[in-house]
């Protein structure tokens, strides 16, 4: 009997069989979407007055957030929630382009969202909220403080089963589909794909920049299946924002991959305006400025967060652009449990000097990172600090005149080598630790001592 040739990639149905496989834990997700739904409603009977715009993707959400805030600006008060934060909790809530006050996050947690959160746990200890849907709940709040009309939402992991999709949308972005968090997400891309294109809804606009065609087939095929319009970004979207672009310093749109999040947020806002003047927008965009995005923090000495292989060619190309006749150290820590070959493989090829450090939160360990980077067979100069301040400290003692440093990794690397604040330091790099056993407790960070 002769052998049936195989249907067309049907994404519908891979996610029914994806989501039946795995149903215990999809329905996690689902209760979890609809207790986020229940408890917007509670807050906001006649529904949230801020219009959202969500947005997903591997690399690029919080700087298209950025972008789009500061374009959204032009239609009336905007604003952006993001996460995580560099070095302040505050920073993951934006009001025109500026955090919000530590006292407005007080006065959010203590008098709206946590008696919120109070109130369920006392009806069911099954129903209290998590960290991330917490988050959300505060930016809420925040933006209707400060009667914010559109904002932008960043998700955490994928998007399907990210709380913000619990929100209402005006519309919905997709940066684009690189490889990271394959153990929650799939070993594929298409099964990634899959995943953050789940947030299209039904008549609701559907933005990417994803240029894989076969990456775009299952984008496209999403949308069509919920009925949601799919625009897609193309390289001609990037060059008439590039003739737009005033002849400005460095700034955040020097770098390719920035221009690319750029030419999206300005393809979703002239959708949602037409009447919107684009060269108003790219010129907000040019005022953005996202802490940990290649930051200058003092003479020679950068910083910018970027933990997965696809933020981290990002990175190497941009050094390479400003800095290619200097030499380079870069000071490194690879997290969770991502190969430290793919991720740093970009920055080996340009250094002179590799030194490997070590976040308190999922960092891995520095020797096992040089093992693998040593394996490669560069020959270039590694060495462990164990400490990222440390790491920076010797990084400066090594610099001769012509070099350049570039601290780099997950944001918890950047937090521990250069947050200027101990307090804040020490809660960020050891979230979590109440209510683990003492042991853990134990090897977490030290905790300075109160002046």
């Amino acid at each position: 009997m002769p052998m049936e040739e195989p249907e067309p990639f049907d994404p519908t149905y891979y996610s029914t069989v994806d989501e039946i496989y795995h149903c215990e834990w999809i329905l996690d997700c689902l209760t979890r979407l609809e207790l986020l739904k229940r408890s917007v409603r509670r807050l906001w009977p006649d529904g949230h007055p801020t219009r959202l715009i969500q947005v997903a993707g591997t690399a690029g959400k919080g700087s298209t957030c950025r972008f789009l805030e500061a374009g959204l600006s032009l239609a009336g008060r905007s604003g952006a929630f993001s996460s995580p934060e560099l070095f302040d909790f505050r920073e993951r809530f934006s009001i025109a382009g500026t955090p919000v006050s530590r006292g407005e996050v007080t006065r959010a947690w203590e008098t709206r969202v946590r008696p919120l959160c109070l109130e369920l746990a006392l009806e069911s200890r099954d129903r209290v909220h998590y960290f991330h849907e917490v988050n959300i709940l505060l930016a809420l709040v925040l933006f209707e403080e400060h009667r914010v009309e559109w904002a932008a939402v960043e998700t955490a992991v994928g998007g399907r089963y990210d709380q913000t999709s619990a929100l209402e949308a005006a519309a919905t972005v997709l940066t684009n589909v690189g490889s990271d968090h394959e153990e929650e997400l799939g070993a594929t891309a298409w099964q990634r794909a899959l995943d953050k294109a789940g947030i299209a809804r039904k008549g609701i606009p559907f933005f990417s920049g994803e240029q894989v065609p076969a990456l775009r087939a299952v984008i496209s095929g999403v949308c069509r299946h919920v009925g949601a319009p799919c625009h897609f970004v193309e390289p001609s979207h990037v060059e008439v924002l590039e003739r737009r672009l005033a002849a400005t310093p460095e700034s955040l749109l020097s770098s390719a991959h920035q221009k690319r999040n750029a030419a999206l947020s300005l393809e979703v806002l002239t959708n949602l305006f037409p009447d919107l003047d684009p060269a108003a927008a790219v010129e907000r965009f040019q005022s953005v400025q996202i802490p940990g995005r290649f930051w200058q923090v003092e003479e020679g000495l950068y910083a910018d967060i970027a933990h997965n292989p696809d933020k981290v060619a990002a990175v190497a190309a941009e050094v390479e652009r400003r800095f290619g006749g200097l030499g380079k150290i870069f000071v490194v820590g690879v997290t969770r449990n991502r190969s430290a070959r793919a991720v740093l493989a970009p920055l080996v090829k340009l250094a002179r000097v590799l030194i490997i450090t070590r976040a308190t939160l999922d960092g891995q360990d520095p020797a096992a990172v040089k093992e693998e980077i040593d394996a490669l067979g560069t020959g270039i100069l590694s060495l462990i600090v164990p400490d990222p301040e440390q790491a920076v400290a010797t990084a400066k003692a090594m610099r001769r005149e012509q070099d350049v440093i570039v601290v780099t990794g997950d944001m918890d690397v950047l937090d521990e080598a250069l947050n200027p604040d101990p307090y804040l330091r020490t809660l960020n790099a050891d979230v979590g630790w109440r209510g683990r056993p003492p042991k853990q407790v134990a090897q977490g960070a030290l905790r300075p001592e109160l002046p």
